[in-house]
């Protein structure tokens, strides 16, 4: 009886730990896909070429804001979910 228990216990702690690093898996490939959608949002809004110094674009997974220098384009770009990432990209000259 005592082996049962004890095996139930070691099988309770193996898939504790093995359903716990899932989960983190599965977080993590969620965070690691929400950045690079924001930063495929952030390209895209640089390669548009915005004429004017500052503005906003509007994707289906979010809102992309940027501001233009002479150097580089900012670009905040805040999903749906309501994550907020911040670029900072060379600007493209057409």
């Amino acid at each position: 009886m005592l082996y049962a228990v004890v095996m139930t216990v070691i099988f309770g702690m193996i898939l504790s730990f093995y359903l716990s690093a899932v989960v983190n898996n599965q977080k993590n490939l969620r965070h690691q896909k929400e950045f690079l959608s924001a930063q495929l949002m952030a390209r895209m809004t640089r390669d548009r070429g915005a004429a004017q110094t500052s503005g906003q674009v509007r994707f289906n997974m979010g809102i992309a804001e940027y501001e233009q220098t002479e150097t580089i384009l900012k670009v905040t770009v805040r999903l749906e979910n309501e994550r907020t990432y911040y670029f900072e990209l060379p600007n493209v000259v057409k």
